[in-house]
């Protein structure tokens, strides 16, 4: 298992799950937050454009990743701990303190998958950046068929 996830598909299958556990939080922004959030439609298209962006540009540096790109690497480390950092820390710390929390229901279960499978990922991915920057070359990941 270890072994799995020091691997560079261990990586991307952790980045691949941290994202569908965000776009499913994301959702669940959409349907819940956003309408009373950001009460206007112009707001609520703009936000949907960003989310969109952002989740196409992970898609994008995971598949660059996968075909042994270090830059799409770079940036799907990045995008991971941004998205970490930006969504279900600072939803912990300062959007929906303890208060809240008691009160938020399928929210803290989205956020708690979306912060352990994000700090899974972002620890995956960390050691595969680590490993690019000391030379080791990277391969892509090829189907065992």
């Amino acid at each position: 298992m270890l072994q799995w996830f020091l691997s560079l598909r261990g990586a991307l299958a952790l980045s691949i799950l941290a994202l569908i556990s965000e776009v499913w939080r994301s959702y669940l922004d959409a349907m819940f937050v956003l309408p009373v959030d950001f009460g206007t439609e112009a707001l609520m298209n703009l936000g949907a454009v960003i989310f969109t962006v952002l989740f196409g540009l992970w898609v994008w540096s995971l598949i660059l990743t996968s075909r042994g790109s270090r830059g799409g690497l770079y940036a799907a480390f990045f995008i991971n701990a941004l998205v970490l950092f930006g969504i279900p820390v600072s939803w912990l710390l300062v959007y929906c303190p303890a208060a809240c929390q008691a009160e938020a229901g399928i929210f803290n279960l989205a956020n708690t998958l979306n912060l352990v499978l994000g700090v899974l990922a972002a620890l995956s991915l960390g050691v595969q950046v680590w490993r690019a920057f000391s030379g080791d070359r990277m391969k892509p990941v090829r189907s065992q068929s």
